[in-house]
């Protein structure tokens, strides 16, 4: 069996349920792209088996998501969040943030955002929603006004995340989403060098912007 065609196998998804508590219906949803987006834990894996099976791998990799969640387990649980959305917010913060520092502040806008019914409005989402590789282009107006379940610059994503992980988040981001710092900021925005630059108001944000060019370090493609 191919690799996507496992992710989005329903049986196959369905039956992790019985070994994963972290693994629910919400994986299920027919708008997710592939449904174990997210829970395969990034890692170097070794296997001593030439003829390893792509289950044997994935349940390698969910065991180690396993023992990942498990110190944040009585914490997610007591969450106003899922532990799907809380690997959501994980996963954006893997794409927005390149450097482990900046990543709480990352989850604390999204949730402060998100608090305040904003849009998250977060670039990486709507790359992934229309299946575009990060740094390939510039998005289109037309993609980001867009509706899509993904698409956090789109219409109708008030309050809203996207409707599952965009990629498998690492260990410092998981950390971030379960736990973000405590914040005001309502905006960010990165440099050419990765560096974030985080901010309470608008026109704080867009005084960022302005910097960043001056010092010609704004992303262009």
């Amino acid at each position: 069996m191919k690799l996507l065609e496992l992710w989005n196998n329903y049986t196959y998804v369905k039956s992790l349920q019985d070994d994963y508590w972290f693994i629910t219906d919400e994986i299920l949803n027919d708008k997710i792209y592939y449904s174990l987006e997210g829970y395969l834990f990034p890692d170097t894996y070794s296997f001593e088996e030439e003829d390893v099976t792509v289950k044997e791998i994935f349940k390698r990799m969910l065991d180690q998501m396993e023992k990942i969640l498990e110190s944040y387990k009585e914490d997610i649980q007591k969450n106003k969040y899922t532990v799907h959305e809380i690997l959501t917010v994980a996963s954006i913060a893997e794409n927005e943030a390149i450097f482990d520092k900046d990543r709480k502040d990352v989850t604390s806008v999204i949730f402060n955002r998100l608090n305040q019914n904003m849009s998250i409005g977060s670039d990486v989402t709507t790359y992934y929603a229309f299946k575009i590789d990060l740094g390939t282009r510039d998005l289109y107006k037309s993609e980001i006004n867009k509706y899509n379940a993904y698409n956090t610059r789109g219409p109708n994503m008030n309050g809203k995340l996207p409707i599952g992980p965009i990629c498998m988040p690492s260990k410092a981001s998981i950390e971030a989403a379960v736990y973000p710092n405590s914040t005001d900021y309502l905006f960010f925005v990165a440099d050419a060098k990765g560096n974030i630059y985080f901010t309470k108001t608008n026109a704080e944000h867009e005084e960022a912007i302005k910097k960043i060019k001056a010092n010609g370090e704004w992303i262009e493609f």
